[in-house]
């Protein structure tokens, strides 16, 4: 088993992303942390999720090596009040301290004391750790080379709640150097007197007083000359540079000379002096990151990096003559619906910049020397909200989710070769209500339901065939109502757009190449890539729920949210007139999902109250023929899923009390019960049969839990009975970690050596699942 594709979200907050020496991202995506490579493929790859934490991550952040190389710790921090520094052992990084704070932990931040390279998982560099919460104080702790951490001290400001924390050290020493700010605007500077273990213990030297509103990051250069500076980004849109310098004595005289705080530490006169004060930006600032040092540089090359919520990111340069600090390059978004930038950071070479946003997305430039100018680059990206549906194009050419944070996304592979490097091409749908389910009806057009009272159709414009053209065969087009889409102001519906300029590419020409493929940025799928909507579905009573189709699209079934009878039926429309054909009536409260059988003969529907109805196609019309028992039933919670085998014999229900039955539509006398059942310990959530037979009378089933964990089993029929084999565990970091909401597999030729499963869950994830079918041949 693999995982080839993972797309998420960056959390929504400050600090919570970092760019390393050894060119990996990290990022905290809700309760995880992400590693992405952004070397991979031409738009990188999440390659890893590390699940440890039981709430949101609130910051991630490498710990910086003291002799610039390359970074093999991080250390994260959670609402769930503890602090993980993962490690790199052998080729993975894992979990190896957990640091357990009372209270919500709001930010943290970490210091060397000693070069060492982390060979195994008993000789560990010694590390400085600062950990503050919503209680209001800051604990600073020690970690030895046993990998031992102990708290060795807590600061407390009274009633000033401590925003964030930066580590350095003073200039020429080994000597910590603490920067605090807390919300009285202010910045307190703590030193110890010696970096031994033995003696650590931090006293405030300095305040330093120039902000109007809470300073929300801070970040110190390398030292240089004697000296180091500190850079500050406040609310009050401003930055300041501090430098902290060795004290030099000089001649007094009637010269104009900076104000200076002076402090001692063993001995050794230091100045703090304000550098400059930079105005530039027009929002809060909330991220600054100083130009990596190179270990090859010979002359300091001094650059800053700041970003705001006023959706531009600043590069920030001292002119070579006068030294005066100025703005020299500006990147970042007009217009959109983002609120901004919540964090930057430069690449470790310094010729990438990131940003990450209000809607958890990545915005990366690129310098080229060729053009001399900085230029966006296709990034990966996904959902920043707890993603409740997917399902696959009918020719498994691209995945469609659609999630709680309004947009419906299409997710598609390009392939060099015989690699696949999956990446968002679309997002045809950006709501304004939270979409709970979506199904395609034909390649090119996909219904969904939100948290309204309407069913809307969309269809795909001519712009986003000629994405697809470029990645995909695409032999089916047909006549399509518009060129692309866009949402009027205020308005909920996507409008069609007629652009003659405009046209569709019949085939690709001779001479394109994979190499010549560009994934789009995330400026273009948020502009460019909408759907029209072609048609409003009105009928039901409250918010719709669940949704499905027959396989040809002729057919669409809906179902809504309900506690009674009356709105707990399901609505079949026509999908050609586009008018209510049908309404079956069996279930007392929501139907949680519905689903045709492969051969479009039979409809299956469960719901909360704790029953599975069963409809059969007669002619034009589907009439119920069995519905699950209310005494002695198998399953006695809530229902959530069901799945059909894909010979059409078989169907599986799924329920929250941990039971799975398996039930074969031909009842006989009257009797409803299942072909076979199996009990596990959690609550299941999603169920997903394979679209093929890896063998005959056997089934592939994919199981998907509250837990976020996801099993795959095997199940083989003999006579009129199955036998279970569970093949195949995905714990939380391979899946997801929390509630899994809905699996599918890929629909593919049956001479395929491989099976992709998709699955999404309330992590805010979706994720593609390799399974090779010769190896559960032999299990």
């Amino acid at each position: 088993m693999s995982t080839s594709y993972i797309s998420c979200a960056c959390n929504r907050i400050p600090h919570s992303a970092d760019w390393g020496r050894n060119g990996l991202i990290c990022f905290a995506t809700c309760h995880a942390v992400a590693i992405y490579d952004p070397s991979i493929s031409k738009i990188g790859k999440v390659i890893n999720t590390l699940h440890r934490h039981k709430e949101r991550v609130n910051t991630v952040r490498w710990i910086k090596q003291r002799n610039l190389e390359s970074e093999f710790e991080l250390l994260s921090s959670s609402v769930d009040g503890t602090a993980i520094i993962w490690s790199k052992l052998k080729k993975c990084f894992e979990c190896t301290s957990v640091i357990q704070i009372d209270n919500i932990i709001t930010f943290s931040n970490s210091l060397y004391l000693s070069n060492h390279e982390l060979h195994n998982d008993k000789t560990f560099p010694m590390l400085l750790i600062c950990i503050g919460s919503i209680k209001g104080d800051l604990k600073l702790l020690c970690r030895d080379r046993c990998g031992i951490i102990k708290c060795f001290q807590t600061l407390t400001f009274k009633r000033k709640l401590p925003i964030d924390a930066s580590f350095s050290n003073l200039p020429s020493t080994n000597v910590p150097l603490l920067a605090i700010a807390t919300e009285s605007s202010i910045i307190e500077l703590y030193v110890t007197k010696s970096d031994a273990i033995k003696e650590l213990h931090f006293v405030k030297i300095q305040v330093l007083i120039g902000h109007k509103d809470w300073v929300r990051c801070m970040d110190f250069n390398y030292d240089t000359n004697n000296c180091i500076l500190l850079a500050t980004g406040s609310q009050d849109a401003m930055i300041r540079l501090w430098k902290i310098s060795v004290n030099v004595t000089k001649p007094l005289n009637d010269e104009l000379h900076q104000k200076e705080q002076v402090f001692v530490v063993n001995d050794t006169k230091y100045n703090i002096t304000l550098e400059s004060v930079l105005h530039g930006h027009e929002g809060w600032i909330y991220g600054v990151h100083w130009y990596p040092l190179q270990l090859s540089d010979k002359n300091r090359i001094l650059r800053l990096l700041s970003s705001s919520l006023d959706k531009s990111m600043i590069i920030w340069e001292p002119d070579e003559i006068t030294g005066i600090w100025s703005e020299k390059v500006r990147v970042g978004e007009v217009g959109g619906n983002s609120l901004g930038f919540y964090g930057c950071k430069f690449s470790g070479n310094g010729l990438n910049i990131l940003a990450h946003g209000y809607q958890g997305s990545f915005h990366i430039w690129e310098y080229l020397d060729n053009v001399r100018n900085w230029i966006p680059k296709s990034i990966p990206s996904g959902h920043f909200a707890e993603v409740v549906d997917l399902c696959w194009d009918p020719k498994g050419r691209f995945l469609i989710s659609t999630s709680a944070d309004q947009t419906t996304r299409i997710h598609a592979p390009w392939k060099n070769k015989t690699i696949e490097f999956w990446h968002e091409i679309g997002r045809p749908q950006v709501h304004g209500y939270d979409i709970s389910c979506l199904v395609m009806l034909t390649p090119y057009m996909f219904a969904s339901g939100a948290e309204e009272k309407v069913v809307r159709i969309f269809t795909a414009p001519i712009t986003f065939k000629n994405y697809l053209m470029k990645i995909a065969i695409v032999d089916d087009f047909q006549n399509t109502i518009a060129d692309s889409a866009s949402v009027p102001a205020l308005g909920l519906t996507n409008k069609a757009i007629f652009n003659d300029n405009i046209k569709v590419k019949e085939a690709i020409s001779d001479d394109f190449k994979n190499e010549d493929y560009i994934p789009p940025t995330e400026e273009e799928l948020m502009q460019n890539t909408l759907w029209p909507e072609l048609q409003k579905l009105y009928g039901h009573g409250y918010e719709i729920f669940s949704i499905a189709a027959k396989h040809d699209g002729s057919l669409l079934a809906t179902a809504c949210k309900s506690t009674s009878p009356e709105h707990s039926s399901i609505l079949l429309w026509n999908t050609n007139t586009w008018t209510q054909i049908q309404k079956l009536t069996s279930h007392q409260l929501t139907v949680t999902q519905m689903e045709f059988s492969p051969n479009d003969r039979y409809l299956v529907s469960v719901s909360r109250d704790r029953k599975w109805s069963l409809f059969e196609c007669n002619g034009d019309a589907y009439t119920l023929i069995a519905v699950s028992l209310k005494k002695d039933s198998l399953h006695t919670r809530i229902i959530w899923c069901c799945s059909w085998t894909h010979d059409s014999c078989f169907f599986a229900t799924g329920s929250r009390d941990g039971k799975i039955g398996v039930w074969n539509p031909n009842f006989t006398d009257n009797k409803i019960v299942p072909t076979t059942n199996l009990h596990v310990e959690n609550s299941v959530t999603a169920l997903s049969f394979s679209p093929q037979s890896i063998s005959e009378h056997t089934y592939i089933l994919a199981i998907g839990f509250e837990t976020g964990y996801i099993e795959i089993q095997k199940l083989q029929l003999f006579t009129n009975n199955f036998a279970w084999q569970k093949c195949i565990v995905y714990n939380s970091s391979e899946a997801h970690h929390l509630t899994v909401k809905r699996l599918k597999f890929r629909p593919q030729k049956e001479y395929s050596c491989t099976l992709q499963l998709a699955s999404c869950g309330s992590d805010h994830a979706v994720k593609i699942h390799n399974i090779e079918i010769e190896k559960l041949k032999n299990l």
